[in-house]
């Protein structure tokens, strides 16, 4: 700044327009490739384009019908293959405001989400720039970003995993939104995450989501699951978990306890007794008697 004040006024104006869109480039970084993919499937596949227009106009009528606060529109979208993916992206990433869009804001809200939902299943690792993209916009609504989270989650690339540590620790619902998606992100520095963030003893709430997303990191039956990426992280990942549960399960009562036992019970790692017995040794004898009702439960988890 002192070399661009030598230089004058002017100097100085350009050097605040280049710091002031520093955040808008560095929140594009890496959509460039996605657009050449989007154009590349414009030539070969049109037809993929004029599918999701067709799935899009039926978005308006599922909103018309939903039961909830928003209508669950994936399956129309998840029905157009994986060709429907780059015409997703150019929606999700590129649109200007010319494609048709449903009128109500509702289902407007639906068909990004739906389209985060089913593009996100995919776990096609090329889309985390656009994850990030949507993650770090301020105007990308909760269940948006919840959805977007959720989707950089299951890529479960170490480029993932440590994103989504980082976005986690942002103050407020933005962090708590992606603390509650790394359930799905099955890595050993996300379980560590969760388990610091379990170790802060937040209020009920917070840990009750905290709970189950470390049940969901944790659980036995999803490391089952061909989804899985890194299945030498297995033991670790679910050690990590059942020991961050155990160790707060005395200090909250009421649903946030019941979340903790059935986050203990899902992931069901095999150290937990050990767990509960050292964690045990460690209380004042008048305490002890505490850790019974989850030690019965693990001995009789009726998920196993």
């Amino acid at each position: 700044m002192s070399s661009a004040l030598s230089h004058g006024p002017r100097a100085v104006v350009s050097l605040m327009l280049m710091l002031l869109t520093l955040p808008a480039l560095a929140q594009t970084e890496g959509l460039g490739a996605l657009r050449e993919e989007v154009a590349k499937a414009r030539q070969q596949t049109p037809e993929a384009f004029t599918r999701l227009e067709a799935a899009v106009a039926q978005v308006g009528v599922w909103d018309a019908r939903k039961r909830g606060t928003l209508a669950a529109v994936a399956p129309l979208f998840r029905q157009l293959g994986p060709q429907g993916l780059w015409p997703m992206v150019e929606r999700l990433a590129f649109d200007t405001g010319q494609a048709p869009q449903p009128e109500r804001d509702s289902a407007k809200l639906a068909l990004q989400v739906g389209m985060i939902e089913a593009t996100g299943e995919l776990r096609d690792a090329r889309l985390l720039p656009l994850w990030r993209y949507l993650l770090e916009g301020p105007e990308t609504r909760r269940p948006a970003r919840r959805a977007a989270a959720t989707a950089l989650a299951k890529l479960e690339s170490d480029e993932a995993a440590l994103l989504l540590v980082t976005l986690s620790r942002e103050p407020g619902t933005r962090g708590l939104t992606v603390l509650r998606a790394m359930g799905s992100c099955r890595r050993l520095t996300v379980a560590q995450r969760l388990a610091e963030a379990l170790a802060a003893r937040p209020e009920p709430e917070v840990a009750r989501r905290v709970a189950q997303a470390l049940g969901d990191i944790g659980s036995a039956w999803a490391w089952k699951t061909p989804q899985v990426k890194h299945r030498e992280e297995e033991g670790a990942v679910r050690r990590v978990a059942a020991e961050a549960l155990v160790h707060a399960w005395l200090d909250y009562t009421g649903d946030t306890q019941r979340a903790l036992t059935q986050a203990v019970l899902r992931v069901d790692a095999p150290e937990t007794l050990t767990l509960i017995q050292s964690a045990r040794t460690r209380m004042p004898e008048a305490q002890r008697a505490g850790l019974g009702p989850l030690e019965r439960q693990v001995l009789d988890n009726p998920l196993r």
